[in-house]
């Protein structure tokens, strides 16, 4: 169960509320995830250099194939790698479960990140025995 169907509003629940709220849901497991951090990555292709073909006949031919290729520069790219920590604490005992963290590049499809973010946490899950495996 999403929490946003018990507890609606924006910002930090007061511990009565989030109690108020697990009892509402009947919950005895809560997942919850938080943003760790967010890194900035620099990666640089190298420029590069075709020649034109090698197939000259003569002197001035194989000179002026030096000027007949084309140069790309290099390409710098940056992008974001956000780190998400979810955790899993089991209600009955007050206690954490599991815990671990998962990677996002700069999601452009956040549909498609959702999935593989969910698929990775429950993949970590099932190698822990802490859900079954199919």
């Amino acid at each position: 169960m999403p929490s946003y169907r018990y507890i609606p509003e924006d910002g930090q629940a007061a511990e009565a509320r989030l109690t108020e709220a697990v009892k509402q849901a009947g919950a005895d497991a809560a997942f919850i995830t938080r943003l760790v951090r967010v890194e900035k990555k620099t990666e640089v292709t190298p420029g590069f250099y075709q020649p034109a073909p090698a197939v000259t006949f003569g002197f001035y031919p194989g000179y002026s194939a030096a000027w007949l290729g084309y140069y790309d520069p290099p390409t710098i790219y940056q992008r974001d790698i956000y780190i998400s920590e979810t955790s899993l604490y089991d209600l009955t005992k007050n206690q954490l479960v599991w815990s671990g963290t998962v990677q996002t590049v700069d999601p452009s499809d956040i549909d498609k990140e959702i999935k593989r973010y969910v698929d990775t946490v429950i993949e970590a899950l099932k190698s822990k025995n802490l859900l079954p495996s199919k």
